[in-house]
């Protein structure tokens, strides 16, 4: 049976989305079997920096109502065959019934090492679905005080909702406009195990426009600490603090293994 983890934040913008499909692509790259789940059915967007958005057919909901079979709603990645993903839709009928989400959350994972579930920020009900239907969760958050204060508070929430403990990824951790506090605050206020640490980098926000997760990227800072994350979730281990300075950042560009380029007619 998988671990399935619900990923979330106490506000939107936090990057959540973009983390989740990071974090799952990692995975992947570290060979586990993943499947991930847009469950935020307000946005709805996770296919995106998946580059999967063109073989929507079916969703979570035509499963759940009858309308497919579950191969038609596994969608599998384009480049790793380990990882796989499922949509949702942004007119769900049954966010009333978090029993039947667990259901089928749970029929999913008995293939899967890892189900990530994408969940929407906040504390309304597809928030409680997703936690619901997971055994862990992991809070996304920016450095600032009040996504700190929304974090607190799902903090709060999930104690009623799930046995383990939470697990914390501080995103844009460097971004003047976001950064209030620095790790070692951040970690002492929300009292929970830090398992990873993305800094501000806009090759992160080109690799969503293109649809290509800077995990699959090893040369790229980001993408090594998307896989340092998945590493640390596989073992159980927890980040150590040593400085919020950002390194410097290497000036090669995209070059992927397996012969995957990044090319120039992709450039935004």
């Amino acid at each position: 049976m998988a671990r399935v983890i619900c990923v979330t934040s106490g506000k939107g913008g936090a990057g959540k989305t973009t983390v989740t499909a990071n974090l799952g692509t990692a995975l992947a790259c570290l060979g586990q079997k993943v499947c991930v789940i847009d469950a935020d059915y307000g946005l709805r967007n996770l296919d995106i920096p998946l580059g999967l958005s063109s073989r929507l057919n079916y969703d979570i909901s035509d499963f759940m109502a009858g309308r497919c079979g579950l191969h038609q709603v596994i969608i599998p990645d384009k480049r790793l065959s380990n990882l796989s993903f499922v949509s949702c839709t942004a007119s769900a009928d049954h966010h009333e019934d978090p029993g039947l989400f667990r259901d089928v959350v749970h029929y999913i994972a008995q293939n899967y090492d890892y189900v990530l579930i994408d969940s929407p920020a906040g504390i309304e009900n597809g928030f409680r679905n997703a936690s619901y239907a997971a055994d862990e969760a992991i809070i996304v958050t920016t450095p600032n005080r009040t996504a700190l204060q929304d974090a607190d508070r799902v903090i709060g929430l999930l104690g009623d909702l799930i046995d383990s403990p939470p697990q914390l990824i501080v995103n844009m951790s460097d971004d003047p406009a976001e950064r209030d506090l620095n790790l070692e605050n951040i970690v002492n206020i929300l009292n929970i195990g830090l398992i990873g640490v993305i800094r501000m980098d806009v090759d992160i926000i080109r690799s969503v426009a293109r649809g290509i997760p800077i995990a699959l990227d090893p040369e790229q800072e980001s993408g090594r600490r998307f896989r340092q994350i998945a590493q640390n979730l596989v073992t159980n281990e927890q980040e150590t603090i040593f400085s919020d300075k950002p390194q410097k950042k290497r000036k090669r560009l995209f070059s992927f293994s397996k012969g995957l380029r990044w090319g120039q007619s992709n450039s935004v």
